[in-house]
């Protein structure tokens, strides 16, 4: 099967109305400019100088008649009381694909001897670029390795594409040579924004995150239970890294992670060398990487609609987890404000929910524990981990006292506690 390209000519229509006439408009600090608005939403809207240059503003920053003015033109409804503003980009038309939306399929040809299965979230917007994740694996890839990335994939509009041709056996440079045709082909397809290319992958295939990362200088990584292999120095951008509390990778995970510092996360569970049991665990990481991206880039105005719809997927999902893992919801609620640094309409929706979700101290609590777990993880082991090489059936005493004093602080609280222990064990394997 051939992916075929979709075809971004369609213009993306973001309010209904013809551009305005030159006018002046009143921004809330007392500055007043000549522009015309070219198109609006809920949220913003773009302007064109009598420079000729066009901008994207946050409708906030002009005073209330030039808004209420800006929306009538427009013929703009503001969202319900509680609801999220979203872009008014339109989902991506499902007849402009040879493969099926919202569904794993493949394998694809991307160059000879190199196949990816994909999964194309119905989440997709008409006439804008996808964030990739590329899943490389430490035994050949099949649809079913790829679902624990498909919700999160889903809900915040990533493309994930599977390398069936990775295992152990093509570790390194062969390996990465099927990576880096699946990645061509996917920037010839047209489907996914060059700049915002990650890795993610289990055990080897997580080393392989690392290596294409380095190879491609890609957008970051989301290695599980992997490494960086001895070949290969990664430097920038963004990193998630996931691994098991009784990982023998446990050491080299966090001295990965230490290495970024701040544009690093370490996420430990509960077991050894297998992935997570719990299924938010990569859209967390997902989410947090998407928070790093569209945080660093605040000053892009091309990004505005990417912005508003990762704000309203996270607040989709702070509701669909409030029930079932709060404390989940508290914490993606606080990478929105703490990392993503989220403002506007949406902004007060999130502090309302975080208010609600806080009231509980075990949510509260769950969330200042998953941070003390990746600071654990870089201060005190880090270290351990710098000489390469995996550890079987290892703990270190000094590590293991932190730990535990740490584990005594989160007493009782969920998933956190039983992490903290676990990292004070012996690591499993031989």
């Amino acid at each position: 099967m051939k992916l075929i390209p979709y075809t971004f000519l369609a213009l993306v229509v973001t309010a209904l109305g013809e551009p305005m006439e030159t006018r002046e408009f009143t921004a809330t600090s007392g500055h007043k400019t000549e522009a015309r608005a070219l198109s609006a939403t809920a949220a913003s809207v773009k302007l064109e100088l009598t420079s000729g240059k066009t901008i994207e503003l946050p409708l906030e920053k002009l005073i209330p008649a030039d808004r209420e003015t800006i929306l009538a033109h427009f013929g703009i409804e503001l969202p319900k009381e509680g609801e999220p503003v979203r872009s008014a980009a339109e989902p991506a038309d499902p007849s402009g694909f040879d493969q099926p939306l919202g569904k794993v399929s493949g394998a694809i040809e991307s160059a000879p001897g190199s196949h990816y299965h994909i999964y194309l979230p119905t989440t997709l917007k008409k006439g804008r670029p996808a964030p990739l994740l590329h899943f490389n694996d430490s035994g050949n890839v099949d649809a079913g390795r790829m679902t624990g990335y498909v919700d999160g994939c889903e809900r915040f509009g990533w493309i994930l594409v599977g390398s069936v041709e990775s295992s152990n056996e093509t570790h390194g440079d062969p390996n990465h040579k099927h990576a880096a045709n699946n990645v061509t082909a996917m920037k010839e397809s047209g489907l996914i924004d060059p700049e915002r290319i990650y890795f993610t992958g289990s055990s080897g295939g997580g080393a392989m995150s690392w290596w294409n990362h380095a190879k491609l200088k890609a957008a970051g990584t989301m290695p599980v239970i992997g490494y960086i292999p001895r070949e290969v120095s990664p430097s920038g951008g963004h990193h998630f890294v996931i691994g098991g509390a009784r990982d023998y990778n446990r050491y080299l995970g966090a001295n990965a992670a230490d290495k970024f510092k701040k544009d690093s996360f370490y996420l430990a569970y509960p077991g050894g060398h297998a992935s997570a049991e719990e299924p938010w665990v990569s859209g967390l990481g997902i989410a947090w990487l998407t928070a790093r991206y569209l945080e660093d880039n605040d000053k892009d105005s091309g990004l505005a609609g990417d912005r508003l719809d990762f704000e309203a997927a996270a607040i989709k999902w702070m509701d669909d987890l409030s029930e079932s893992e709060p404390y989940v919801a508290y914490h993606l609620g606080k990478i929105m404000q703490d990392t993503y640094k989220i403002s506007g309409k949406n902004a007060e929706i999130i502090a309302k929910k975080i208010t609600e979700l806080g009231q509980k101290t075990a949510n509260v609590k769950f969330s200042e524990g998953l941070i003390a777990i990746s600071d654990f993880a870089k201060s005190s082991m880090a270290d351990a981990g710098a000489g390469g090489g995996s550890a079987f059936n290892k703990a270190f005493p000094d590590q293991t006292k932190k730990a535990e004093r740490l584990a005594e602080e989160y007493s009782g609280i969920p998933f956190v506690e039983k992490v903290i222990l676990e990292l004070a064990q012996p690591t499993v394997g031989n």
